[in-house]
This record gives C-alpha cells, structure tokens and sequence, in this order.
C-alpha cells in the first residue's frame, strides 16, 4: 500500500535536522547509482571511443562540458578541476592534467570521477564521486578507489594533508583522491 504524501511531509516536519540530512544523502546517493548505471547501460561501458559522446549527452551531463588539458586553477593534490566555461557560458571546462590526453584511459577515469562535481556542485564529496565512477564503470567502489589512487600516483598528484583510508573497500565513504582530495599520490 502506498503512503499518503500527506502522511510523508508530516514525517519530514518532524525529523531532525541530521535525520533530515541522512534523508537527503540518501536520496543523493540513490539518484547517482542510478544515473550512473543507466549510462553504463546506455553507453555500454565508458571508454575513450565514447567519451564525447557522453560528454555531449544532456541526459547524463548538466552543464556542457569541454576537457581542456591544462592545469588551471587545479591544486597540486588534484587530477582534475571543474571551472566555468568562459567560451561556452553556462557551460563547464573540466581542467585535466596534460599527460592524460596521452592516456585515454586514464582521462575516461578521471572524468567518471568527475561528473558528480560537474552536475550538482559543491555539495558534492569525493564519496559520492566514489560511488558514481564506481557505478558507471562497472567496478566495486573498493577496486574503483584502487583505480583512481593509482590514476593519481601516475599523474604526480601530490598527497594531501590526510592520510589513505586504512581499507576503502570496507568504508566506501572515506575521502580519496581528486576534488577536495585526502589522498592523491598516496601508494596503495
């Protein structure tokens, strides 16, 4: 039987505000699972032959985006950094390190990891680019932090003040390499 929404809001009202804040996460977290895995399923798989179009689809990306291999206002700690697009207003430059653009595999994980960041903004954690790159990759989020981290390593990025999770596969929502990065250059 399905609730009243009455009933729904009446609930929300009285929640605190953390349970309200675990409600949200939640919601987050469910929608980009799901987009995530729509596109893999769509795309069948992100690889460098599809990435413009991805890039291109409305459907997945909310901003246009251009990758420009450039470092930009990126930190040292950072493989990739989201900036408005000055030629393209309302549009998004993803700044990627140079050496990428000669390892297309590379670029198509730093871009997954990305999209969070590209669509929703600054609420977005490197949790939840874990969650989705691991999605739309078809990796568990654990072997998906493994890529990412070596991805760093192999850019140079430098570590961060924080030191790696001890085990990330048992603890998805430890901060890990790239936007607001806790662990970039870190050996695995």
């Amino acid at each position: 039987m399905e609730k009243n929404l009455l009933d729904t809001v009446d609930e929300l009202r009285r929640m605190s505000e953390a349970e309200l804040a675990n409600v949200a996460e939640d919601g987050l977290t469910s929608r980009l699972r799901a987009q995530a895995g729509h596109a893999r399923d769509k795309y069948r798989g992100l690889r460098p032959s599809n990435l413009g179009a991805f890039l291109a689809d409305s459907e997945f990306i909310r901003y246009p985006t251009r990758l420009v291999l450039e470092f930009g206002e990126m930190g040292t700690h950072q493989f990739a950094h989201p900036e408005p697009d000055i030629r393209n207003p309302g549009g998004v430059m993803l700044y990627l390190r140079p050496i990428l653009g000669k390892h297309p595999d590379y670029l198509v994980r730093a871009v997954s990891y990305m999209i969070p960041v590209i669509n929703f903004g600054k609420i977005i954690s490197d949790d939840h680019c874990l969650i989705y790159g691991a999605a739309l990759l078809g990796l568990d989020v654990g072997a998906y932090y493994d890529a990412i981290c070596e991805l760093a390593d192999f850019v140079g990025a430098e570590p961060a003040e924080h030191p790696a999770p001890v085990n990330p596969s048992q603890n998805p929502s430890t901060p890990t390499c790239g936007h607001n990065c806790h662990c970039a250059g870190q050996s695995t």
